[in-house]
């Protein structure tokens, strides 16, 4: 019997989440910092573990009269640990799912180097072809400057809500601005983290390293931090009260007190990098969320909170944390969400039937009302290969209750967010995605939805977002510098 010959998608996705480069994207690397086909030394692998691997998948596979060709993007480490990050094929045939599971239990990685010193995080792209009903494979090193270039051109918006009909009514009351590489001096159009400073001063950084914007004029700032950055080099920036700014990059935290930089010794503060940095405005305090637990500074003091301190936390891999109003502080890790009230008791949402089980916190916000605002990352979901998860966005209203939107029962329309901000002045709620724009939720029944093929937006991928002392709302996005203001 003559089997059914299937073919893979092989082209770049440039509105994954991070810099996942294919369509299918798998979550259960549980990162989105990483360089891209970086270093001196690129990743790889042990040639003869690699031929190894697939005369085993040879073997085990049964490949007869199928022939195709599919795409893997893999994150190696520093300790030479893996896992794959996105793929090209949509249809998530068995042999991809079996490729899969092999190139995450494979253990013989060699981590990409540079300066002599090890990547932390660096991915890597592999070609799997089938043909001769035999499966062979090899490293693709990526081209920086088309995969640069395929930023110039946004995909269309993937919007998978089919029930929601979006009227976008109030996108008449705003005026929107882009600042790209083509009107304006900004280096390159790819942004993915922002904070304005106490002076109106706007931080961004880019592909090629940590810039400022004073509303006419980008201007380079990494001063005397470091060797100039590329290629996701800086992952992590936020300002604080005394309006010092804070950025990860280079394997280093700095911070920035408008005079001089200074580098912070990892022996010292007890992490080496941060997947967040936030501000608290109202206790000082500044976090950092790393693999070693939650780090705060305050008064020039550094302290740690982890599992050898707090027991009940779900994991020391701190994705996101926040203070709100009553001093709890939420904490979102790989393992599952906590909050840890006045009294430093830790509430593990994992032992609980609440929606916050089985998912990472990765942004908050708060409301006057005390009304909480997250974000959500699925750490564990059900179907692996699945993008239009169970996540969405979800209120922890100030009588304890919560509610989840989703695709399925509100205007969400994708379930991947990637910041929210509560607008005090509108009443409502703005949602970042990465692939289907700007959503704009009146907090009643109204959703809004805002991408590059329906408003001056001029793409679907949104980092992250932040207002400015005058309400007007910010986006770094893949395509540059976005202003929302209200008309």
């Amino acid at each position: 019997m003559r089997r059914t010959i299937f073919i893979f998608l092989a082209s770049l996705a440039t509105t994954a989440h991070g810099q996942n480069l294919f369509p299918v994207k798998l979550d259960n690397c549980k990162t989105d910092r990483f360089c891209l086909d970086c270093g001196d030394t690129k990743a790889g692998f042990a040639q003869q573990d690699f031929s190894e691997l697939l005369d085993k998948l040879n073997k085990e596979l049964n490949v007869e009269g199928i022939k195709g060709v599919v795409k893997f993007q893999v994150l190696v480490d520093k300790k030479g640990r893996a896992c794959v990050l996105s793929h090209t094929d949509q249809s998530n045939n068995p042999i991809t799912l079996k490729i899969i599971d092999e190139l995450n239990r494979f253990k013989k990685w060699t981590p990409a180097i540079t300066g002599g010193k090890e990547e932390d995080k660096s991915s890597i792209n592999l070609s799997f072809s089938i043909a001769d009903n035999k499966i062979s494979g090899q490293i693709e090193r990526v081209d920086m400057a088309a995969f640069k270039k395929s930023f110039d051109s946004p995909r269309s918006p993937e919007i998978f809500n089919t029930t929601y009909t979006y009227k976008n009514e109030h996108l008449k009351n705003y005026a929107i601005t882009v600042w790209n590489s083509k009107n304006s001096n900004l280096p390159n159009n790819m942004n993915d983290q922002i904070t304005i400073d106490k002076n109106g001063l706007i931080w961004l950084t880019v592909d090629e390293g940590l810039v400022t914007f004073d509303g006419k004029t980008f201007t380079n700032a990494e001063q005397n931090i470091t060797g100039k950055g590329k290629y996701f080099n800086y992952y992590a920036l936020a300002t604080d009260n005394h309006n010092i700014k804070w950025v990860y990059g280079q394997k280093n935290i700095y911070s920035f007190d408008n005079a001089k930089w200074t580098r912070y010794d990892s022996a010292e503060i007890g992490i080496d990098g941060a997947y967040e940095i936030i501000n608290n405005p109202k206790t000082g305090e500044v976090f950092f969320c790393s693999d070693e637990g939650l780090t705060t500074f305050k008064d020039g003091q550094w302290s740690n909170i982890n599992k050898s301190k707090l027991q009940d936390l779900p994991s020391n891999r701190v994705a996101y944390a926040k203070r709100d109003s009553k001093n709890r502080i939420w904490i979102g890790t790989f393992s599952g969400s906590a909050m840890i009230d006045e009294q430093g008791n830790v509430s593990n949402f994992e032992n609980t039937k609440t929606v916050l089980k089985g998912k990472c916190i990765t942004s908050m916000d708060e409301d006057e009302d005390g009304n909480l605002f997250f974000t959500l990352y699925e750490f564990d979901r059900k179907e692996k290969g699945k993008v239009n998860t169970d996540e969405g966005i979800v209120i922890r209203y100030a009588d304890g209750t919560f509610k989840q939107f989703t695709t399925d029962n509100s205007g969400m329309p994708f379930n991947h967010a990637t910041c929210v901000l509560y607008d005090s002045n509108e009443k409502i709620l703005w949602i970042a995605t990465d692939r289907a724009g700007l959503v704009r939720f009146d907090l009643k029944d109204n959703w809004e939805n805002y991408h590059n093929e329906n408003s001056a937006i001029p793409t679907s991928y949104i980092s992250t977002m932040t207002f400015d002392d005058k309400g007007n709302l910010y986006l770094a996005t893949r395509q540059g510098l976005v202003r929302i203001e209200k008309k």
